[in-house]
């Protein structure tokens, strides 16, 4: 009967050591839920069908909390194992945008906000790559590489798109061998900054350069840290010809997050726990919890932020 994290998806495992080992919940390998237990579940929508089956299974004696990291345009919206997933269980996001349109289109209520925290790597090796871009492939994204690589053909850049690096071993190393890495959205509209990006990147001594999103808290925020543009072409000159300041380091911006977030999100984890516990002793069941949050004001979040 304790507080245990698993991960779904390798992008996301690096996220789940570190609020383990932050908050002294333990890191789950063998996934075998206990009545009372309460599951953090990061990248839940790509196991979803599974989760259910075992809470189905085990008649709702556990809970977990889904850490949302989908955006609204995501294919897995649509999928209804993740949708009954996340109207069964306890629901915290990265963004407001996100968690509005969770609200809205599916009544999906959003208790708390969370961000994505890496591991602080000291640098000690070149920097072998001027631009760094990662991510999945996109049409515009392709095209805005091709054209930066055209205007910058003096920069030596490092561009993936087939996920070859989705292990946080893997990416860590190309990113130690990075200077500037590019954070371009995957969506064009209803846009979220893609903040995952962004922290690791940080998190390895990179500096960011951004487009904006559509939050603009989140662009305020960030402004602090990357590069925020609605012109990477010309952040980029400004940039190598030394025209731009330093950002502040990744220590600083996981402070104020951790200040901003935490406190909120540490209390709901809590709480839900401690309703498990009760409800256990009393034969309860964990969709009872989930209907008990929903009908009553435990999102104190109304003045968080998204990552801002």
């Amino acid at each position: 009967m304790s507080i245990k994290i698993i991960s779904g998806h390798s992008v996301f495992n690096e996220n789940a050591i570190v609020m383990s080992k932050k908050f002294n919940w333990k890191l789950e390998s063998d996934f075998d839920p206990q009545a009372g237990d309460l599951y953090v579940v990061f990248g839940g929508h790509e196991l979803a069908h599974q989760l259910l089956e075992v809470q189905f299974r085990k008649n709702s004696s556990f809970g977990y909390i889904i850490m949302n990291s989908e955006q609204i345009h995501s294919q897995f919206f649509k999928n209804k194992y993740y949708l009954q997933l996340m109207k069964r269980n306890v629901v915290f996001d990265y963004n407001r945008i996100t968690s509005d349109y969770l609200k809205k289109a599916h009544d999906v209520k959003v208790l708390s906000f969370y961000f994505f925290e890496f591991m602080k790597f000291n640098n000690e090796t070149s920097r072998e790559y001027d631009v760094t871009f990662i991510g999945s492939k996109t049409e515009d994204r392709v095209k805005l590489m091709k054209e930066l690589e055209e205007e910058f053909d003096d920069l030596k850049f490092y561009v993936d798109f087939g996920w070859k690096h989705a292990s946080c071993e893997s990416l860590t190393q190309i990113l130690q061998k990075s200077k500037v890495v590019l954070n371009i959205g995957y969506y064009t509209d209803y846009r979220p900054l893609e903040s995952h990006r962004i922290n690791k990147a940080l998190s390895c001594d990179c500096d960011v350069v951004s487009l904006m999103s559509d939050d603009d808290d989140a662009n305020d925020f960030y402004k602090d840290y990357c590069y925020m543009t609605t012109d990477i072409k010309d952040t980029l000159h400004k940039y190598f010809n030394n025209e731009l300041d330093k950002k502040k380091p990744y220590e600083q911006l996981v402070k104020e997050l951790s200040q901003k977030f935490n406190p909120h999100m540490v209390f709901i984890v809590d709480h839900i726990h401690k309703k498990l516990l009760s409800l256990h002793n009393s034969n309860g069941t964990s969709s009872e919890i989930m209907e008990e949050q929903t009908t009553t004001n435990t999102d104190l979040s109304s003045n968080s932020q998204t990552e801002k």
